[in-house]
């Protein structure tokens, strides 16, 4: 009854995979493990039917929410309040001062408590003043962004102690650091799994820029664009200052979020870009995972250091059913991590000129005929390892491939 209210007032008008198999799980006695992409509703799967538990006359601790940064706290502490605002909630991230949460919470606990790991450990292990060990649930989200070896020291201590709690995980993908973690304290636990089921209606364009400066190639690209909102994702701090300035010397509606601001100023900016008052955000991978934004453009300036950051970034588009497009800058030295995210991901390839015209490119097709299958079998490779020796055996696959197309096409043409 509860969640059917809530959904009613939060406008939705059907729930999605990874909410409906949470809410059908979430009364069995057993830990819940769910792995969904980002932008598919997450946080409300976990929410509606944890608040629906709260006990709105019990003062304590009853649900913990630990998310991996200051930004995703306050989305969900704001979620929570859009949901239900009787519920006491406390978000509490770095970068402010203590001094007052600790006072506040020697006088009084918080129903729903929301975290990043490292205030909840000195919170309620360094400091003793967040009572949350006889909380009825905990749930870590965006766990995959958050599993490290600091993490789960500061965590540890934690978690032994909540011998009550049914825990919950939340993650786009299950890492090898966090296997270990969920056998100890999970033990048997439902799995819901809908990542292959819900995937994000995404345009990936690969632009190929070949040598031409990423500045240059920026400028030229965003004169092809009407973007409703545009997220510019930036691997060096150095060069999110330099878009920034120079997308604002053009008179465009632009920010700069970077990690420097003051956490004050990065949540004004955070809600003016909810807001709409900027047309194309400059940030880095914090922006990557989580936050909730109506994004229509997605622009790779470069690709991230880590791979797997650029699924993450991406994944701030194409959210909840809408399409969006993804426009990667690519120069001829990107091509190996290209090749690799080419496994993943199927681009659609332009060539951007240096006059700034975007024109598609026709892409060779890199299909293998069964003659050219045959021809690299009869290539046997060498038993022996000797210097050049993968040089020399491509060589001989290649002149095989050569003569079995040529003989496919004299046969052909006869």
């Amino acid at each position: 009854m509860y969640i059917k209210e809530k959904l009613l007032k939060l406008g939705f008008e059907e729930i999605t995979p990874i909410q409906a198999q949470v809410f059908e799980q979430f009364e069995k006695p057993k830990h819940l493990v769910g792995l969904a992409p980002t932008g598919t509703g997450k946080t409300h799967a976990y929410l509606l039917p944890i608040l629906a538990h709260v006990n709105k006359d019990y003062e304590q601790v009853q649900a913990i929410i630990c998310v991996p940064t200051n930004e995703l706290v306050l989305q969900v502490y704001d979620m929570l309040k859009a949901v239900d605002d009787e519920i006491i909630a406390k978000a509490y991230i770095g970068g402010k001062d203590k001094q007052n949460d600790i006072e506040w919470l020697k006088k009084r606990q918080p129903q729903v408590v929301i975290s990043t790991p490292f205030r909840l450990a000195q919170y309620a292990m360094d400091e003793g003043v967040l009572k949350l060990f006889n909380a009825k649930y905990m749930v870590f989200d965006e766990a995959d962004m958050m599993f490290d070896e600091d993490f789960l020291s500061m965590i540890d201590p934690m978690v032994n102690r909540m011998k009550q709690a049914k825990f919950l995980l939340f993650s786009a993908s299950i890492t090898p650091l966090m296997e270990p973690f969920i056998k100890h304290y999970f033990g048997l636990y439902d799995y819901i799994d809908t990542s292959k089921g819900h995937k994000l209606d995404i345009d990936y364009q690969l632009i190929h820029i070949k040598e031409m400066d990423r500045l240059v190639a920026l400028n030229h690209l965003i004169k092809t664009i009407q973007p409703y909102l545009c997220l510019v994702f930036v691997s060096k701090k150095e060069d999110q200052s330099l878009i920034y300035q120079n997308l604002h010397e053009q008179g465009l509606q632009v920010c700069n979020y970077s990690l420097d601001l003051p956490m004050k100023r990065r949540k004004q900016m955070i809600d003016d870009i909810r807001a709409l008052k900027y047309q194309y955000v400059i940030t880095s991978d914090v922006i990557a995972r989580g936050l909730d934004f109506d994004v229509s453009h997605v622009i790779h300036y470069d690709l991230p250091y880590h791979l797997e950051f650029f699924t993450h970034r991406s994944g701030r588009t194409g959210r909840m059913y809408a399409n969006g497009v993804v426009m990667t800058l690519m120069q001829l030295r990107d091509h190996r991590k290209i090749e690799k995210l080419s496994k993943q991901i199927k681009f659609s390839h332009y060539q951007l000129n240096p006059n700034g015209n975007l024109q598609k490119r026709k892409q060779k097709s890199s299909t293998i005929s069964e003659e050219e299958k045959q021809a690299i079998k009869s290539i046997k490779k060498p038993k022996k390892v000797k210097p050049n020796y993968k040089k020399k055996y491509k060589k001989e696959v290649d002149k095989a491939k050569k003569t079995a197309r040529r003989k496919k096409y004299y046969a052909k043409n006869r």
